[in-house]
This record gives C-alpha cells, structure tokens and sequence, in this order.
C-alpha cells in the first residue's frame, strides 16, 4: 500500500492566529480526533456552565 498523505489547507483564522493552529495540532495529534473532540466539548460545557452561573 503506498504512503497515506493527508495533506489540509489552513483555514483563515490558523493563518491569523499561528499559535492556535499549533496548539489545536497538538492535541490533535496526541489525542486524536475522538480525544479532540472531547476535549472541545467539554471545554464547551464548562464554558457555558461558567457563563450561565456567574454572567447571566
């Protein structure tokens, strides 16, 4: 089987923010995508917990 190559474009906000492309990479390559998506989740319920409890 030859080499699987998956080659992406960056999106405009990766272009704008290199950090955040760097960062969001990491996790994808250390988690992977079931792992990443987790994480985002979760990040996004404690997200809308603390704005619900201490904003609203």
């Amino acid at each position: 089987m030859d080499e699987n190559i998956v080659k992406f474009k960056k999106k405009w906000l990766d272009r704008a923010i290199p950090a955040r492309f760097k960062i969001n990479y990491w996790f994808l390559k250390n988690l992977g995508l079931e792992g990443f998506r987790i994480l985002f989740v979760l990040g996004g319920i404690l997200i809308t917990m603390v704005v619900y409890e201490f904003i609203l």
